[in-house]
């Protein structure tokens, strides 16, 4: 797994063996930022089920100002903190681990990201949670995105409150799916 582009471009992240984390292949992590490449520069993002931090450190390379990492497990949190150090960046104020249920801390932060990247444990219905959680909060800035990856199978809903399904894509078994945030 490594960096594909921008400031870290080629940097090998590192990943943890076994069945529960669940890294993001590089071509569906390639997909997902070519979606993303234009809106990232000077924005703040927050990656939610972070695992090893790979697409919030790759929104980072390619110019996001802030990332916040969020994710339960502490083994997680230290392999994140280990790939944004192997990346030559700090943490600051501007890169945040955070070690805590992902849902708990939506219910907290009183912060606002202008991109979103989410990626779940596949097949335990955590996608539709975080839809009807974050349609009912102001962590994501207007005109903001969320991408949540899923199984391939995995159905959402065109609406949630003010987010708005504008399109998903399917990448062998994983879909990618993106939601605008605003009244229309």
């Amino acid at each position: 797994m490594r960096v594909i582009a921008g400031s870290a471009r080629g940097r090998q992240l590192r990943s943890l063996n076994g069945f529960w984390l669940r890294p993001t292949l590089d071509r569906v992590k390639e997909a997902i930022f070519s979606s993303l490449a234009f809106q990232l520069p000077g924005r703040r993002v927050l990656d939610l089920f972070a695992g090893s931090g790979a697409l919030g450190i790759e929104a980072l390379s390619r110019g996001a100002r802030t990332a916040t990492f969020v994710d339960h497990d502490r083994q997680a949190c230290a392999l994140v903190r280990s790939n944004i150090y192997t990346c030559g960046w700090a943490i600051t104020g501007d890169i945040k681990v955070i070690r805590m249920d992902v849902f708990r801390w939506l219910r907290k932060s009183e912060e606002k990201y202008d991109i979103i990247l989410a990626d779940p444990p596949y097949d335990k219905g955590q996608e539709q949670t975080l839809l009807e959680l974050l349609s009912g909060r102001d962590t994501l800035a207007p005109g903001g995105i969320l991408m949540i990856e899923s199984g391939k199978r995995t159905d959402l809903p065109e609406r949630a409150g003010k987010l708005r399904l504008q399109k998903s894509r399917v990448y062998g078994d994983t879909k990618i799916s993106y939601f605008v945030l605003g009244d229309n």
